[in-house]
């Protein structure tokens, strides 16, 4: 037998499960023992040493899982992401115009304080390189979405104003924002934050 609990031989079935459903089980063992480990130390202090001893998994399944730590924060913030675009869809299907900046910025803001190891993940992302670059990516995509889903423009635009740009701006703000709140820098509550977000988003998109 394994560390995992089952006998380690690939391509036949054991425990129950088929190869590829104990693999599954090791990913996500894994995973989740990150999430605990970044709610309650952060990134930085991360280890693939940490990691196994919380999935209680060897060193050597973890690296059939994921080729470096890195990855495994990769895989925590695809995650994440993922979850947040979900959030940010259900909005834009189903709000009408005039109340989808709010919604989305409400579903972003509760999904990131209703759990630590998000919260976290998602304020220390910019202190390290692959991460920012994820969520850097993630905000150019969620730039567009609300630019042409949630901004409730108002006539032409204002030459030579770039409204795409703006909300560009308005995005990159409100996640500095956002960040600076869930580190504890800004004395406010979750409604307050969200509803003046919502009306820098929407005196923005009358202004241009």
């Amino acid at each position: 037998m394994g560390q995992d609990g089952f006998m380690a031989v690939e391509g036949r079935t054991y425990g129950g499960l088929s190869a590829q459903q104990r693999s599954r089980e090791r990913r996500q063992r894994l995973l989740d023992a990150a999430r605990d480990l970044i709610a309650e130390v952060g990134v930085a202090p991360l280890t693939v040493d940490l990691v196994c001893h919380r999935a209680n998994l060897s060193k050597r399944y973890f690296y059939v899982e994921f080729g470096s730590k890195d990855d495994l924060l990769d895989a925590c913030a695809e995650e994440l992401y993922a979850r947040l675009r979900a959030t940010m869809e259900a909005v834009l299907t189903s709000a009408p115009l005039p109340d989808r900046a709010h919604g989305v910025l409400r579903t972003v803001v509760h999904t990131l304080v209703s759990d630590a190891s998000d919260a976290r993940l998602y304020m220390e992302s910019p202190g390290f390189p692959r991460l920012r670059e994820l969520q850097q990516r993630e905000i150019g995509e969620f730039t567009a979405r609300i630019a042409a889903e949630a901004m409730p423009f108002t006539g032409p635009p204002r030459p030579p104003i770039d409204r795409a740009l703006a909300t560009r701006a308005m995005v990159t703000a409100a996640t500095e924002l956002i960040i600076a709140w869930l580190h504890g820098d800004i004395d406010t509550d979750e409604d307050t934050l969200v509803a003046t977000l919502t009306a820098t988003t929407l005196g923005a998109a009358g202004a241009v």
